[in-house]
C-alpha cells in the first residue's frame, strides 16, 4: 500500500476536495529523502498544491512541515523575538483565515514575506502574470517509502520536534526574574501603590511569555511560582487601590498557579489574602474559614502560618468568638517563637510589629470595652517596632492602621486627650500614599465617633469631620468598586 494518500473526491461543485494532512506531508517526506533537506520550500509548496490541491498558502505552511496552523505560528512568534522585533497580532485564527482563501493587511504580509522570504505572488495572495512552464504534479499513487527513506523521515522529524522541545530560557533568565519579584515585593509597603501594581503586571505578562516557550519541567514549574506570587503582588495593590473584584480576581490565579505545582506556601498566603479581603469586605464568616483552610497547609514556609492564624483571629472576633480569638493569637504565638525563617520580602513578609498590631485590631473587633486595654498595650509596642525601622523603609500603611487602632483603644477607655495626636499622622500619610484598608478603618472610627458620648466632645468633633472629609476626598479621587 502507498504511503501517499488517495486522490481527494469529488465536492458537490465538481471539484477535486483536497487531500488530507499527511498526505501533503508524506510528499514532502519523500521529496526531502531524495533531494536532501536543502531544498527550497517554495518547491515542495508547488509539489504539495499540485498534488493534493491545497491553498498556495496552506502547501507553503505544510512544505516547512508544522501539521498545525498553531506551529506555524509559534514558529513566527520565536522567530520575531530572535530577530529582536516587536511583537505583531498574529494569531491562529487569521492564519486559518488566510488559509481558506482571505487576504492578509499589509503589515502582515510584509511579516509573512520576510519570515517566508518570499513574496505575495509566492504566497499566494496575488495572481502571477509570468509564463512558466508547469511543473509535473508527482503520480497519483507514488511508490512506498524505502527503509531508508523512511529511517530519514522519522529522523526529521525528530528533529523538528527537538527544536521545539529546546528553549532559550536559561537559569539566568528565571534568577533574574526571581530578583525582579523581591524587588517589587521589597519595596511595596513603602512606595507609591499604582507603580507596583503596573510593574508587577509586566512581570507577571513576562512569566507567562516565558511559559509559552518553555518545555522543561522544572523551568515550568519555576515559572508557574513566580507568575502566581505576582499575582498575589497584584491582588494586594489592587485591593489597596479600592478594587476589591480585581483583587479577587488575581487571587484566583493565584490559587490556579499554587494548584498547578503544589506549592504549599503560596496556597496558604493566597488563603489567608482571599481571607483579608473578605473581612474588610464585611464577610467575617468567609473570612474565618478562608483563614481555617489557610491554617491546614502545615508545610507552609516562614511567616505564613503565623499569618494564616492572625488573619483568623481577627475574624473570629467579628465572629464574637472570643475563646477561639484567644486560641489563634496563642497558636500564632507559638509558632512565632518557633523562630522560622521568612526568606519572604517586603509585603509578603510577616514581621513582629504586624503580629501585634493584628493583635491590637482583633481585641477592638470583639467589641468587648474590657479588652481595650490589651489592644492599647499592642498597638503600642507595634508602633515602636514599627518607628524603629529607617524612615525610608517603614511601612506606612500598617502603621496609620497601628495609630488608628490605638485611637479606638483610648477612646474606648474614655481617654479624650491626645487623639488628635495619633490620628493626624495617619491623615498626612494617607495624602501620599492611598491605601483601602485605611479608608475602611477610618469610617469605622468615625462610627464611634458619631455616638453620643463622642459627639459631646469638642476635640473628638473636630476629628470626626476631618476623617469624614478625607474619607470623602478619597472616594472621588478613587472610585474603584471599594465599599462606603
Amino acid at each position: 500500500m502507498s504511503l501517499i494518500g488517495d486522490e481527494g473526491g469529488m465536492m458537490s461543485n465538481g471539484r477535486c476536495e483536497p487531500h488530507a494532512i499527511q498526505c501533503a506531508l508524506e510528499v514532502r517526506a519523500r521529496i526531502l529523502a531524495e533531494r536532501g533537506q536543502g531544498v527550497d520550500p517554495h518547491e515542495v509548496a508547488v509539489q504539495i498544491q499540485q498534488h493534493c490541491r491545497h491553498t498556495r498558502f496552506k502547501s507553503m505552511r505544510l512544505a516547512c512541515g508544522w501539521r498545525r496552523a498553531d506551529d506555524a505560528v509559534e514558529a513566527i512568534r520565536q522567530w520575531q523575538t530572535e530577530q529582536g522585533l516587536p511583537a505583531s497580532g498574529l494569531d491562529v485564527r487569521s492564519w486559518q483565515n488566510w488559509e481558506a482563501g482571505g487576504r492578509p493587511g499589509p503589515h502582515n504580509l510584509d511579516l509573512l514575506s520576510r519570515f517566508f522570504a518570499s513574496d505575495a505572488v509566492c504566497l499566494g495572495f496575488a495572481p502571477s502574470y509570468r509564463q512558466v512552464e508547469e511543473q509535473p504534479s508527482p503520480p497519483a499513487h507514488a511508490q512506498p517509502l524505502t527503509p531508508q527513506q523512511a529511517v530519514a523521515v522519522c529522523a526529521e522529524e525528530s528533529q523538528r520536534y527537538g527544536a521545539r522541545m529546546d528553549t532559550p530560557i536559561g537559569s539566568y533568565t528565571i534568577e533574574e526574574l526571581e530578583a525582579a519579584l523581591h524587588s517589587v515585593a521589597g519595596s511595596y509597603p513603602h512606595t507609591p501603590v499604582l507603580p507596583t501594581l503596573m510593574r508587577a503586571k509586566e512581570l507577571r505578562l513576562r512569566a507567562w511569555t516565558l511559559r509559552e516557550q518553555c518545555q522543561r519541567p522544572i523551568q515550568i514549574h519555576d515559572l508557574h511560582r513566580i507568575a502566581g506570587w505576582l499575582s498575589v503582588v497584584m491582588a494586594n495593590a489592587s485591593f489597596d487601590l479600592g478594587g476589591m473584584t480585581a483583587a479577587q480576581t488575581h487571587l484566583r490565579v493565584a490559587d490556579l498557579h499554587a494548584e498547578l505545582v503544589g506549592d504549599v506556601t503560596l496556597c496558604a498566603w493566597s488563603r489567608s489574602l482571599h481571607a483579608l479581603i473578605a473581612y474588610w469586605d464585611g464577610r467575617p464568616h468567609d473570612a474565618a474559614e478562608h483563614a481555617e483552610f489557610a491554617c491546614g497547609f502545615l508545610g507552609a514556609e516562614g511567616t505564613t502560618l503565623v499569618r494564616a492564624h492572625g488573619i483568623r483571629a481577627r475574624a473570629l472576633a467579628q465572629l464574637g468568638k472570643v475563646d477561639e480569638l484567644d486560641a489563634a493569637l496563642h497558636r500564632a504565638e507559638e509558632l512565632r517563637a518557633e523562630e522560622r525563617d521568612d526568606e519572604f520580602p517586603g509585603i509578603l513578609s510577616f514581621p513582629p510589629a504586624k503580629s501585634l498590631f493584628w493583635a491590637a485590631s482583633a481585641h477592638i473587633g470583639s467589641g468587648l470595652r474590657q479588652r481595650a486595654g490589651r489592644a492599647e498595650s499592642a498597638a503600642l509596642s507595634a508602633l515602636e517596632l514599627y518607628e524603629a525601622a529607617p524612615g525610608e523603609h517603614r511601612r506606612t500603611g500598617e502603621m496609620s492602621l497601628t495609630r488608628l487602632d490605638l485611637a479606638t483603644a483610648r477612646i474606648l477607655q474614655g481617654e479624650h486627650e491626645g487623639i488628635a495626636t495619633d490620628v493626624g499622622p495617619v491623615l498626612s500619610s494617607a495624602q501620599h500614599r492611598h491605601i483601602e484598608a485605611v479608608v475602611r478603618r477610618i469610617l469605622q472610627l468615625t462610627a464611634i465617633l458619631d455616638q453620643p458620648a463622642c459627639r459631646s466632645v469638642p476635640s473628638l468633633r473636630g476629628i470626626r469631620d476631618e476623617l469624614y472629609d478625607y474619607v470623602r476626598d478619597s472616594r472621588q479621587r478613587l472610585p474603584l468598586d471599594g465599599g462606603t
